[in-house]
C-alpha cells in the first residue's frame, strides 16, 4: 500500500490517501505505516492522526527538526536551499505545524543496506514484478550474482577480501557520479562534480568520474582505495554499501543529522564525514590517500559493523513487530 502514497503531494490528499486511512482507522483496530522515503524529513506526517505507528528509514537526531517548515522536506535540500538559493519545480508542499508530541512520534525501521549487493537493474526489475504478480519467492530468486573473483580485484584466493583499500588498488578516488534530476537534491552532488572539475590537472587525476557500465561500475569500486558517495534521493545510497563490501573506503556528507538501520555511519571509525559544501574533500582525499594503515583500519571496520548490523536483522524486526504476533 505504501507505493499508493509514494508519489502524491500534500495538496491531493485530502479526497484519496487521507480519505482511504480514515476508512482503514475506522475498521482496524491498529495502523503500522513504513514510509518509503528515502530520506530523513518531515514528509508524510500528515498520517499521524491516522495511524498508530509512523516508521521510516532514517529519522532525525534533533526531533526539533520535525517541527521546521524545511524546503523539499529534508534538512540538505533546505542548507542549499538557504545558502545557494536553489529552487524546485514544482516545490514541495510541507504538510504543516506539527506538534512536539508528534515530532517524537516517528520511528526507525531499516534502510536499503537491508538488500542483495551488487545490485544488477534487470534482474532487480524482474523480481519487483513478480513480487508485485504474488509471486515473491521467484522474486527473490532475481537478486544481484556476485561477482566471480576474476572479476573481482579486491577479492583473495580465500573467502574474504584480499585487502582493505589497499595500495594494490590502483584507483585513487572513485567519483563517478550521475545527478538526479531535482535541482535541490541535486546540488550536492552538482557541488562535488564541479569541485573535483576545478581542481589543477594533477590533483583531478585523483578522481575518477564520468559515466560507465554497470559492470564496470562494481569492478572499479573494488579497485579503488576511496569511494565518494555523496547524498542521492535520500542520504543512505546503494553506492555506501557497495563501496563498504567492496572494500572501499567510504567518503560521505556529514550524517550526524540522522539515525539509521544498518548503521555504517560512524565517523573516522567507519566512513569519512566531508562537509556538505564539499570544502574539504581535496584536504581529506589527501590526508588517507598518505596514511594507509588508518585508510584500511576505517575501511575494514565498515565491513565488520555492515556484517554484524544486518547479523540482528532478525532480532530487530522482532523487537520492532514481534508484539502484533507474539
Amino acid at each position: 500500500m505504501e507505493r499508493f502514497f509514494q508519489h502524491r503531494e500534500p495538496r491531493d490528499m485530502e479526497e484519496t490517501e487521507l480519505a482511504l486511512l480514515q476508512k482503514l482507522r475506522n475498521r482496524y483496530k491498529t495502523i503500522v505505516f513504513f514510509c518509503g522515503q528515502p530520506e530523513a524529513g518531515n514528509n508524510r506526517l500528515d498520517l499521524l492522526p491516522y495511524v498508530d505507528r509512523l516508521f521510516y528509514k532514517s529519522i532525525f537526531t534533533d526531533r526539533g527538526n520535525y517541527r521546521k517548515n524545511l524546503y523539499g522536506k529534508n534538512l540538505f535540500a533546505d542548507y542549499y536551499h538557504n545558502k545557494y538559493g536553489i529552487t524546485d519545480n514544482p516545490e514541495y508542499i510541507n504538510c504543516g505545524e506539527i506538534t512536539e508530541e508528534n515530532a517524537r512520534r516517528p520511528e526507525l525501521s531499516w534502510n536499503i543496506g537491508v538488500g542483495t549487493y551488487p545490485r544488477y537493474h534487470l534482474p532487480q526489475r524482474m523480481g519487483t514484478i513478480m513480487a508485485r504478480a504474488g509471486l515473491p519467492v521467484i522474486g527473490q530468486l532475481m537478486g544481484g550474482k556476485p561477482l566471480s573473483r576474476a572479476e573481482h580485484p579486491g577479492l583473495g584466493t580465500g573467502k574474504g577480501l584480499k585487502d582493505f583499500s589497499g595500495n594494490g588498488r590502483s584507483i585513487s578516488v572513485h567519483a563517478r557520479i550521475d545527478p538526479v534530476v531535482c535541482p535541490s537534491i541535486a546540488y550536492q552532488r552538482r557541488l562535488f562534480i564541479d569541485r573535483i572539475s576545478g581542481l589543477a590537472p594533477q590533483k583531478r587525476e585523483l578522481f575518477l568520474t564520468g559515466m560507465v557500465p554497470q559492470k564496470r561500475y562494481y569492478w572499479e569500486l573494488a579497485d579503488s582505495k576511496i569511494t565518494l558517495s555523496p547524498f542521492g534521493w535520500g542520504e543512505v545510497c546503494f553506492r555506501d554499501f557497495e563501496a563498504i563490501l567492496a572494500g572501499s573506503l567510504l567518503f560521505k556528507p556529514s550524517m550526524s543529522h540522522l539515525i539509521t538501520w544498518p548503521n555504517v555511519y560512524i565517523p573516522y571509525e567507519t566512513y569519512i564525514p566531508l562537509a556538505w559544501d564539499g570544502s574539504d574533500l581535496l584536504e581529506q582525499t589527501e590526508r588517507y590517500l598518505q596514511d594507509k594503515q588508518e585508510r584500511t583500519r576505517i575501511a575494514a571496520n565498515a565491513y565488520e559493523q555492515y556484517r554484524s548490523e544486518l547479523a540482528g536483522l532478525s532480532r530487530r524486526f522482532d523487537s520492532l513487530l514481534g508484539e502484533y504476533w507474539n
